[in-house]
């Protein structure tokens, strides 16, 4: 999923009661915008195909000793560890082979399966932290293009990995890579759509990873070994090579540091593709950048703030949605992958229900408001979940609640975004955004570990992300409604 491309967007996407004179320059939304958003939201496929091939890297299997230390005369059990077992042979229809079988991650060295998925996850929390502070000082365009040629090339050099430990490590920086792309990707649409939309099309902007996890079943079923399946996922990533050539820097950041020549350029050809007058725009932008680059912070607020008595419920409670939230999500998909008998069918079913359920959340918070939906969809998800691991192994049963799960789970995180934007004041919006998405990484990195319980006791994995989304539908009544309530500026106005 998508969402901690939100930390660096923040301050943008937020809405206000003053006019953006940016946007009066280009219009909200016009063909410049379709064009910006058309092509750029097509990098957040990687992002579903990179985060979601661990489901078929270490699908679920059948193993049993064949060689064991001496003459050892026993009755051989599948899935069953023996301490004098020399060598582990596999089963691992439908696929040819898998990183498991490949590289023998059963019994005492089964926890490595779930780290190489944690490191990734890991790459990715790095990666969001570094290019954010890099598309900051140095750039939109340049950042993403160094995001792009690292995806790509260790994308690229993953499927030759002679040994478990290479594997991870290119996977690492593979995350490392990707969280480039979902941050600064987010940040060039929220700074290119006017205010009236950026709700709408930051929703929007969620789908192509979606349909990213629809179609890795697609790629896993034609190529069903571990390293031609990841070939397969990263040669059609080069077609980002054309960002090189089709993207333009922000405008927004050229303001912001006083390249008022090259941000006029940008935003007279915009203006003049979505006709617009083009009459004093570099004598307004000049005036733009001049009051950013004087504006000086006078809140000199930092991160130990969000915790001071005013914004501590608020604090805590987000961290801990977001940190369920991230568990559930990739964890749940994961146990879905290790316990259906159509992997292919299940996780594609699962993805596909997601895009109504996108769509659904948006006009939910419209009419119910933001607290009621967030309760609703995280109960009903986990009630669901934990119905999953104790009603008949019935295969349209099972997939139709592990599909009801996985798409409450991504309304609740697309739902989330929102909510949490509103409850921080505009002095710490952005901080309060980095660290709730932070503890979703968190999240993420653990929730390998939590699915493969599924391989000793299968019903537990349930019962956890279960009983973690309802107490997350629970953590949301300590907080307020924000619909239809003008955004905070400053903690007072929290008090108030």
């Amino acid at each position: 999923m998508v969402h901690n491309t939100a930390i660096k967007s923040t301050t943008e996407s937020a809405p206000t009661q003053k006019e953006d004179k940016f946007a009066k320059l280009v219009g909200h939304f016009g063909k410049w915008q379709f064009i910006v958003f058309s092509s750029v939201f097509l990098v957040k496929l990687s992002s579903g195909w990179v985060q979601m091939a661990i489901l078929f890297l270490t699908p679920s299997y059948t193993y049993w000793c064949s060689e064991f230390d001496g003459n050892t005369k026993i009755e051989v059990k599948n899935s069953t560890c023996y301490k004098n077992c020399l060598k582990y042979a596999y089963d691992t229809s439908p696929f040819v082979n898998t990183i498991i079988s490949e590289w023998d991650l059963v019994c005492e060295r089964n926890w490595l399966a779930s780290f190489t998925q944690m490191m990734l996850q890991l790459g990715i929390l790095i990666g969001s932290i570094v290019f954010g502070f890099l598309s900051d000082r140095y750039g939109r365009k340049n950042t993403f293009l160094m995001s792009i040629v690292i995806l790509i090339a260790f994308s690229f050099g993953i499927p030759y990995s002679p040994n478990y430990t290479t594997f991870t490590i290119l996977r690492f920086f593979m995350g490392f890579g990707t969280a480039g792309t979902m941050v600064i990707s987010f940040v060039i649409i929220m700074e290119t759509i006017g205010p009236r939309y950026r709700e709408l099309f930051g929703c929007l902007f969620q789908i192509p990873f979606i349909l990213g996890h629809m179609t890795t079943p697609l790629f896993a079923y034609y190529f069903r070994s571990w390293d031609t399946f990841s070939l397969s996922i990263a040669v059609p990533q080069v077609i980002y090579l054309g960002y090189f050539f089709l993207l333009s820097e922000s405008p927004r950041w050229l303001i912001s540091v006083g390249k008022v020549k090259e941000a006029t350029e940008i935003v007279t050809q915009a203006a003049i593709m979505n006709n617009l007058p083009t009459e004093k725009i570099g004598e307004v932008l000049a005036n733009l950048s001049q009051d950013r680059l004087t504006k000086t912070d006078e809140s000199k607020l930092n991160y130990s703030d969000l915790f001071q008595s005013t914004l501590r419920i608020r604090s805590v409670c987000c961290c801990a949605m977001w940190l369920i939230t991230g568990t559930m999500y990739y964890g749940f998909n994961q146990y879905i992958s290790q316990t259906s008998s159509d992997t292919f069918v299940s996780i594609a079913v699962s993805a596909s229900i997601q895009i109504p359920s996108n769509l659904m959340s948006i006009w939910l918070i419209k009419i119910l408001g933001r607290k009621k939906t967030m309760t609703s969809v995280f109960i009903l998800g986990g009630a669901f979940i934990i119905a999953l691991g104790f009603v008949p192994k019935i295969y349209w049963l099972t997939l139709l609640l592990g599909s009801l799960g996985v798409s409450c789970a991504g309304a609740a995180a697309t739902t989330l975004y929102v909510y949490t934007t509103e409850l921080f004041p505009t002095v710490v919006r952005n901080m309060g955004m980095g660290a709730c998405s932070t503890f979703m990484r968190i999240g993420s990195m653990f929730a390998p570990f939590v699915s493969n319980l599924s391989i000793t006791t299968p019903w537990l994995p349930t019962v956890i992300f279960g009983i973690s989304s309802i107490c997350a539908g629970l953590i949301v009544l300590l907080l307020p409604e924000t619909k239809g309530k003008v955004l905070p500026d400053t903690i007072d106005d929290i008090k108030s």
